[in-house]
């Protein structure tokens, strides 16, 4: 229990971030998405059910946070969770490019959903404008920050406050 705690605090900072100091860190228009990346890495270390909670959770208080049009982060977050949750297994942890790779791919399906979520709602969108200014510019921005939030998720999953084990009785 006390991990779910600690993890929602971990994911309202992000929040927080992501809205703050975050936005003054926007290259061309495009800024990197925390919640996102800490959904992915708690998948990951969790599985599917737990990913897909979290994503689901994490992008519905997104929305409400952002003012966006409710439910589409939660969509596309939830199905991201879901997703690399089913690679907690199959995967190789240790080594940091691989979760490069990971949050590449993820941040990709992520905004590839909203596009679609979008056009559904409505919004006149180009897929090539929207694949080359948003879509791979967030992606490559997420994977950059990779190096410097993956190492301290590793431990803490393997043996710190975020390990499954600590809070066992």
């Amino acid at each position: 229990m006390m991990r779910y705690v600690i993890m929602s605090v971990i994911f309202i900072i992000s929040l927080v971030l992501q809205s703050t100091l975050f936005s003054h860190l926007a290259v061309a228009g495009v800024k990197p998405d925390l919640p996102l990346i800490i959904i992915i890495f708690y998948a990951l270390f969790n599985g599917s059910k737990e990913g897909a909670l979290v994503g689901l959770l994490g992008g519905f208080l997104q929305d409400l946070m952002f003012g966006q049009n409710l439910g589409m982060n939660a969509l596309a977050k939830f199905t991201v969770g879901y997703l690399f949750g089913s690679l907690e297994r199959k995967i190789y942890k240790e080594n940091l490019f691989i979760p490069m790779i990971v949050v590449f791919s993820g941040t990709f399906l992520n905004e590839t959903i909203l596009y679609v979520l979008r056009l559904i709602d409505g919004v006149p969108l180009n897929y090539l404008t929207s694949l080359q200014s948003v879509i791979l510019s967030t992606a490559v921005y997420n994977s950059c920050l990779v190096p410097f939030v993956y190492g301290r998720f590793y431990k803490s999953s393997q043996k710190g406050l975020l390990s499954s084990d600590r809070w066992q009785v």
